[in-house]
């Protein structure tokens, strides 16, 4: 994490007092504290084991209607049109406030090729390894893998709109590395799972969609709830 996300939050100066880092265990915690510098982040916090339960746990440890940033621990750079990270944030923040929306994110790549400066407000995947959004301790992500899909899904029907800025967009390691998901029979077997798990709660909101060989899920960007 110290070499990625800290790295990235530290370089762009983010307030370290209001970093959170949540691990799994007691024993995890005290690795950390160990090895990752202590002015890279405000608090460790020890949840619960498994990404979508750890998702849950820190919905919930957070105050219902807070404004929350999330961000993996895999995050390289995310890149802003214009450079400025902070500037991304403040801005999803204040959309969240005065937009009645409550999520926000941008591209779930760094092509920047694809940037437009726009947001979107439509159905639209926003990436789980960063995004904002008003904390809601009703919404429960129930699915081992394609949790982001689910998430997305569940924002837009609570309120009508996800806003989605295409001027910046992410850059991490998923699916990259050897022994990762995209090496992973079994992971391959949750995410088909997962992926018909979603079209059929909500066959008029995505459908299947496999990406570069792997089980992976079109949103209906035209969908009106």
């Amino acid at each position: 994490m110290q070499d990625k996300t800290l790295k990235f939050l530290h370089a762009h100066d983010y307030p370290t007092e209001l970093i959170h880092i949540f691990v799994a265990s007691e024993e995890e915690k005290e690795k950390y504290l160990s090895e990752v510098p202590f002015y890279l982040y405000g608090q460790i916090v020890v949840g619960v084991s498994g990404l979508v339960q750890q998702r849950n746990f820190i919905t919930d440890y957070f105050n219902d209607e807070e404004i929350i940033v999330c961000m993996d621990d895999d995050i390289e750079n995310i890149f802003c049109v214009n450079k400025h990270f902070l500037g991304l944030v403040e801005y999803g923040v204040t959309l969240l406030n005065v937009g009645t929306g409550g999520l926000f994110g941008c591209r779930p790549n760094n092509d920047a090729r694809l940037y437009t400066f726009a947001t979107t407000s439509h159905l639209a995947f926003i990436i789980g390894s960063f995004h904002i959004r008003r904390n809601h301790h009703s919404i429960r992500l129930t699915l081992a893998q394609k949790h982001d899909y689910e998430m997305s899904i569940l924002y837009f029907l609570r309120y009508k709109k996800v806003f989605r800025y295409a001027s910046a967009g992410v850059k991490t390691k998923y699916m990259q590395n050897p022994g990762g998901l995209g090496f992973d029979n079994v992971r391959l077997k949750d995410m088909q799972e997962c992926v018909d798990a979603l079209i059929e709660r909500y066959p008029l909101m995505c459908k299947s969609k496999a990406k570069k060989g792997m089980p992976d899920l079109l949103l209906n960007w035209r969908y009106k709830s």
